[in-house]
């Protein structure tokens, strides 16, 4: 009896390193064949890139409504009009950053995307508020 028990571990153990070996091997193979070896893959955006993305976008909003409440200040962007509501200016960006949103969980956008995302909207709030705090001096409220 004791020799049907010690047949079978020593074979088990003969064939467990030769699994290892074999893995070892496809492990090589695979990654001499991959198609993709020599893409450097970058790190995905962080969640709180996307909330700092969606602040921005919501701060941008705010502080062009309130710019526009001024007689000499009018929107920049030539498909918005001259005085956009807020439902307008929501719409506009709901539609055009729609891709962006839907791409979020795909991996698609990488941290140095939201970073240059996340700069351009901060350049773009500071412009709103530096025509908002100039209107507020010089220009008379509607």
């Amino acid at each position: 009896m004791l020799l049907l028990v010690a047949v079978p571990m020593s074979l088990s153990a003969y064939d467990r390193a030769q699994v290892e070996a074999d893995a070892k091997l496809i492990r090589l193979a695979k990654e001499e064949n991959r198609i993709f070896k020599n893409i450097d893959w970058q790190e995905e955006a962080s969640s709180a890139q996307w909330y700092v993305f969606y602040t921005l976008q919501a701060l941008d909003v705010y502080s062009t409504y309130r710019g526009l409440k001024y007689n000499c200040v009018e929107e920049a962007n030539p498909l918005l009009g001259e005085r956009p509501g807020v439902l307008h200016m929501v719409t506009h960006k709901t539609v055009f950053l729609s891709p962006i949103w839907a791409l979020q969980h795909e991996g698609v956008w990488t941290k140095q995307d939201l970073a240059w995302f996340n700069s351009a909207g901060t350049l773009v709030l500071y412009n709103n508020y530096k025509v908002w705090n100039r209107a507020h001096k010089r220009c008379i409220r509607r």
